[in-house]
């Protein structure tokens, strides 16, 4: 925050829609300042239509970003969160363009859906438990030899 409005205007404008929106979202600053209109919003399918992605084809409604996410666009969105729709080729990632995406740092069956969160909802204490187990086991096969 302690940069100048103008640099925050200027950076964001290079943003694509779902960038913009979740720097919208960051806080009361950025939700006043950042642009995500239908130009935006048009450029954004206008990118996808062109690297051969998903687009919807039914009838959007672009007059809020609430009225435009609706179902199949949050679900393009989280694949694109999730570096589902990436290629493996060099500069093939689509989050961060010009990079290699590296995806597979994240196992595809914590990616599915749903997973990490489910994950997350568990908490931390069975990964604590998880792990007293796994030091009491083995703790006893040392002191079983």
């Amino acid at each position: 925050m302690d940069l100048p409005t103008e640099l925050h205007l200027h950076i964001a404008s290079f943003l694509p829609y779902p960038d913009a929106l979740a720097m919208k979202h960051t806080c009361r600053h950025f939700y006043g300042l950042v642009y995500t209109g239908v130009h935006l919003k048009v450029d954004w399918f206008v990118a996808r239509f062109e690297r051969k992605l998903e687009c919807p084809m039914e009838k959007c409604s672009f007059r809020t970003d609430e009225a435009f996410c609706n179902k199949r666009i949050r679900d393009i969105m989280e694949r694109r969160r999730r570096h589902l729709e990436c290629s493996q080729s060099s500069g093939g990632c689509l989050v961060i363009e010009g990079s290699t995406c590296q995806k597979d740092h994240v196992p595809i069956w914590l990616k599915k859906r749903g997973r990490l969160e489910k994950l997350r909802s568990f908490g931390y204490e069975v990964f604590i438990y998880g792990l007293i187990f796994l030091v009491v086991n083995v703790l006893w096969k040392v002191v079983a030899r």
